[in-house]
């Protein structure tokens, strides 16, 4: 167990050092506006003004998360180069029929109502205690409002996600098993969104993700993601506002119900192949107990729930 802890804390601190360079980027794009408006606004109250309208446009804007993402991918390719290799990145178990396809993607937006249901209930538990983290609900829910963030959200986000999250830290974990592999690159990948409504979907939408690129290869999981984030994130609602408040709250719990009902319906029909297949690919709680008493992997998990936790206010 020792080796598999050294093995879990090596991997972790490599997304502990992404972390760390994503949120670099981000600082050093404020440092990067604050100099130019000093340098070129004399005037104080010009300049608290100009400040303000840049930091909202950052808000906005994609480009530092592209940067962030595609430095962090290199990064990591680096990090791991000696591990990892790009044929294992690409390796292919099975092909993808169109039939399986479909069902992933139906299981995948299946997560939705649960993520829908679950921020109701923990926006609703809150305020019964004086508390709200609507907040964070609403950045998670946003729409993307320049192009650069578009950009972001629908390709470079799971374009990364996926080589970082299925690529790198899935195949480093797949030696302790597909199972293993799948449910802690999807918990390091939910609980990194550092948002209270996010992780529980995030983590769900990450089992399928795993499954995917362990079953048939990164190119599905990416595809999967970027269609998710695409054509379910970004499409469905730019066409919503086109409808009254009232429809489209209907459509989204009509969405979100279908979606649920086929994948619950195929998942129970299909239980005892699920079974075999944990039974197959599964690990002992020794080897994931020790997985998450890894410092590595405590100090990544605690730091994120952290920063999720801090979005909690007083509701007034």
């Amino acid at each position: 167990m020792h080796t598999l802890r050294s093995d879990i804390n090596y991997t972790v601190t490599g997304l502990i050092l992404y972390t760390l360079l994503r949120y670099g980027v981000f600082v050093l794009e404020s440092l990067v506006y604050r100099a130019w408006v000093w340098m070129t606004v004399s005037n104080s109250i010009a300049r608290s003004h100009r400040l303000a309208e840049l930091e909202t446009a950052a808000l906005q804007s994609g480009v530092s998360s592209i940067a962030a993402v595609l430095l962090g991918v290199v990064f990591l390719h680096f990090y791991f180069r000696k591990t990892i290799s790009p044929a294992i990145l690409r390796q292919k178990k099975q092909s993808m029929l169109p039939k399986s396809f479909l069902l992933l993607t139906c299981i995948f937006m299946g997560a939705q109502l649960i993520y829908s249901l679950f921020g109701n209930l923990l926006e609703f538990s809150l305020r019964a205690l004086g508390y709200t983290a609507m907040e964070q609900l609403t950045v998670a829910s946003a729409q993307s409002t320049t192009v650069s963030m578009f950009l972001y959200t629908a390709i470079f986000a799971p374009l990364g996600e996926e080589l970082i999250y299925r690529g790198f830290i899935l195949r480093r974990f797949q030696k302790y098993g597909n199972v293993f592999a799948i449910f802690f690159s999807a918990l390091l990948f939910g609980v990194m969104h550092g948002n209270l409504f996010q992780i529980p979907f995030a983590f769900l939408t990450g089992l399928v993700l795993g499954y995917t690129a362990v079953e048939f290869s990164l190119v599905w999981s990416i595809l999967l993601h970027i269609i998710n984030n695409f054509l379910f994130g970004e499409a469905l609602e730019w066409l919503m506002q086109y409808f009254p408040a009232t429809v489209q709250d209907y459509l989204h719990r009509g969405i979100n119900i279908f979606f649920f009902a086929f994948s619950a319906f195929w998942l129970l029909r299909h239980r005892e192949q699920l079974k075999a297949y944990f039974e197959k690919n599964g690990c002992s709680r020794k080897t994931c107990g020790s997985a998450l008493t890894a410092i590595a992997m405590l100090v990544f998990l605690i730091g994120n729930f952290g920063l999720a936790l801090s979005g909690i206010h007083h509701f007034s």
